[in-house]
């Protein structure tokens, strides 16, 4: 067979291999260049640097011992005062103070003495008049210049006029005698050049490195007219005490030298490393296609066998094998397809139907699938069952996704295993998270039947709660007898368990507990209302209230949306009622009360709960409103208008002005404290003190609407009459006849 798979791998890798073996050279030697090149530079500019220092030293050291000479020497004082007793004898000794100063640094060319007064001028050699002396116009040029001091660019030395055919090339240090004063002469100092350029010829040791000078106009001082054209220049100082501008770099045939050799080198190496890598890659490559090579060999035995001839050959060995995968996984596919419809989706999607009763089920599609599976055909009677699993949200915090599953397969399992000793059997299906439904195939007529559900239920229900860490409540909708009647037990189940909040968790609801009153939370709107405005005003407790109400809803018996709606409703009117408060009350109820109590609306299980959960909400919530309106400096004094109207309902003159007069405060004052810590307005709060206090009298006397305006603080039986309406509703006769009470 073509190994066409094993030379594609091989050379797959080829170019991904060369081009990184390529790079990493390539860095490399880029890498070091770059260090090379660097330290070059170090180390050039230290040479330069060290060059510098060398000059200047010696260029401060011929200036220090100049100065020092002309500031002490007694000779150079006596040549320059032109002494007319000075004898031959002695121009020859300042003659060899000239040859000394000569030898006191060995960069000095020459040295000369210009005195102003006879023009004559001083040297080693002679001592002749300037018109005669070769540098004659360089001293005429200093005359001319008002410096004292000078450090001259480069130039050409000559003593002798027309007899020197090689002039010195020199620097010169010329100084003015005496110093800072000037008027007597000069004195020059020449610096060879050629000593300088034989100095740092010295300090370089070899012909890389080289060093160029310019002076502070920019004239070459020493080295090649452009220092550039040497080599590469690597640095550049200038010196701060002469001016000079010095240029050091390496001449380049020397450093390209280096480096291509140094290339040789690596190049060389990396080429080994290639080599080496292909031998390895051919070799790893070749064992890698060993499995592959096996499992071709493998198929073709497979084919040969199955049908009695090798299957045919092809050029590319994955290919032949990707064909003989889709095939083996197709029919692989094709089988699971199969049996994932028929026991599970078909399954559940067809229980699912049964339930819901979303279309009709013939009695051929129904004894097809019972027979699939392994369930019995025929029936007496049907009957649904759901079971619940109970706070089932504090369990999912407690277990993980997993250990949730082995529990629900836990108690499928144990409703199957408790009807096996019975002449019944058991179809269950969880249809959501925290419900079980089952399906009873029943021997017994209705009647029976439903007893028997009710037993086999119950057991259920107490050997989850004796082996289980939770409990279970279950609903049980009525026995049918018709296939097409299953959806009506399952809705009775369905029913029954919506009771659970009502009648209490981990027990047995049958269908036919759940006649109850109907009109919902219609039926306790008054005495929510009442609760409401209790709370606010403080007129009296409102934790009686606040059980009536709720035994009041648990004897309704009502549903889980009945209950969500009733809670609503409270919280509805609590809210109104806080609104009436000052903004701080108001921000405290919003923030802190209502939150806990729709979250208690939303998350509760069962109804004998709430009342606990309500009482300790709002009773915190009272005592932080308490704890606010107490706080206030003026609560006192409200609470004491409070009680005297309580008390002095009855006087006709009660007002605003009557309460300014008793208190001595005004009037919009007081109100508005009173709207602030009540949240009710103190003229409405009189209002309906007189009127709950008339509807007393009208239920528990039989005295003339007069005699009981008058008893309430009302002078006329019209305004009683208007505000009684306008409280209650009705008129206050019709409020008496409609409590069953009439006037004697």
């Amino acid at each position: 067979m073509p190994k066409k798979w094993f030379y594609r791998l091989l050379f797959s890798y080829f170019p991904i291999f060369f081009s990184l073996t390529s790079i990493l050279i390539l860095l490399t030697f880029m890498l070091l260049s770059g260090l090379t090149r660097r330290e070059t530079v170090n180390a050039n500019q230290q040479f330069t640097l060290h060059a510098v220092q060398l000059i200047d030293h010696s260029l401060r050291e011929i200036d220090n011992a100049l100065i020092k000479d002309i500031e002490s020497d007694a000779k150079l004082a006596a040549f320059f005062q032109s002494d007319p007793s000075l004898s031959y004898f002695n121009n020859y000794e300042i003659s060899r103070k000239v040859s000394d100063m000569i030898a006191l640094n060995g960069f000095i060319d020459s040295v000369y003495l210009y005195r102003y007064a006879d023009q004559m001028v001083m040297s080693k050699n002679s001592f002749i008049a300037l018109e005669k002396f070769g540098d004659r116009e360089f001293v005429t040029q200093r005359l001319q210049m008002g410096t004292f001091y000078e450090l001259s660019g480069k130039r050409e030395y000559f003593e002798f006029q027309d007899s020197e055919r090689f002039p010195s090339s020199v620097v010169s240090i010329v100084r003015k005698y005496p110093l800072l004063v000037g008027g007597q002469g000069l004195i020059v100092v020449n610096i060879s050049l050629t000593k300088v350029e034989q100095m740092i010829r010295e300090l370089t040791g070899t012909n890389v490195n080289f060093v160029g000078i310019r002076d502070y106009a920019g004239n070459v001082i020493m080295g090649e007219k452009d220092a550039k054209t040497q080599g590469t220049v690597l640095s550049e100082v200038t010196s701060d005490y002469t001016g000079w501008t010095y240029t050091g770099g390496v001449h380049d045939e020397h450093l390209f030298q280096y480096a291509s050799v140094f290339s040789y080198i690596w190049v060389a190496a990396g080429l080994l490393v290639v080599l080496a890598g292909t031998a390895w890659m051919t070799f790893v490559t070749r064992r890698n296609y060993k499995p592959i090579e096996e499992i071709m060999n493998q198929i073709h035995r497979y084919s040969a066998q199955k049908s009695g001839k090798p299957s045919k050959q092809v050029q590319d060995e994955f290919k032949f094998i990707e064909q003989a995968l889709d095939h083996f996984i197709e029919e692989s596919h094709t089988y699971q397809k199969m049996h994932e419809e028929d026991s599970l989706f078909r399954r559940r999607h067809f229980f699912v139907e049964l339930l819901e009763g979303n279309r009709p089920i013939e009695p051929t599609e129904w004894d097809s699938e019972l027979e699939r599976l392994n369930l019995p055909v025929q029936f007496r009677s049907l009957g649904i069952v759901v079971l619940e699993i109970d706070k089932y949200a504090r369990l999912t915090e407690k277990y993980t996704h997993r250990d949730l599953f082995l529990l629900k397969f836990v108690v499928n399992s144990v409703m199957k295993e408790m009807t096996e000793s019975q002449p019944l059997t058991v179809w269950a299906e969880w249809t959501s998270q925290h419900q079980l439904t089952a399906l009873y195939q029943l021997e017994e007529q209705a009647a029976d039947g439903e007893l028997k559900l009710e037993t086999l239920t119950g057991n259920a229900r107490e050997w989850v709660e004796a082996n289980l860490d939770f409990t279970m409540t279950a609903g049980i909708g009525p026995v049918v007898e018709r296939i097409e009647d299953i959806p009506k037990s399952y809705a009775g189940a369905k029913e029954a368990l919506s009771l659970k909040p009502s009648l209490g968790l981990n027990r047995v609801i049958a269908h036919h507990e759940t006649e109850r009153q109907e009109d919902g939370t219609y039926r306790h709107l008054q005495t929510i209302r009442l609760f409401a405005r209790v709370l606010r005003t403080g007129e009296e407790p409102w934790r009686p209230i606040l059980s009536q109400l709720f035994q009041e809803a648990r004897a309704g018996r009502l549903s889980r949306e009945e209950h969500v709606q009733f809670l609503h409703t409270l919280n509805h009117h609590l809210s109104r009622e806080m609104m009436e408060f000052p903004a701080d009350i108001q921000e405290l109820w919003k923030s802190e009360a209502l939150p806990r109590l729709n979250q208690i609306r939303d998350t509760f299980d069962v109804a004998e709960d709430l009342e606990a959960q309500y009482e300790r909400v709002l009773g915190e919530f009272e005592v932080k409103v308490r704890e606010l309106q107490e706080s206030r400096s003026h609560y006192a004094l409200v609470r004491e208008v409070r009680e005297y109207m309580d008390k002095e309902y009855a006087n006709s003159d009660m007002s605003l002005n009557h309460l300014c007069d008793v208190f001595g405060l005004n009037g919009k004052y007081v109100s508005r404290l009173f709207k602030e810590a009540y949240g009710e307005k103190l003229v409405d709060y009189l209002v309906r003190v007189r009127i709950e206090n008339s509807q007393r009298l009208l239920l528990e006397t039989a005295l003339s609407l007069q005699e009981i305006a008058n008893g309430v603080g009302y002078i006329h039986d019209i305004s009683f009459i208007r505000a009684f309406k306008k409280v209650v509703g009705t008129t206050p006769g019709e409020y008496r006849k409609q409590q069953g009470k009439s006037p004697s």
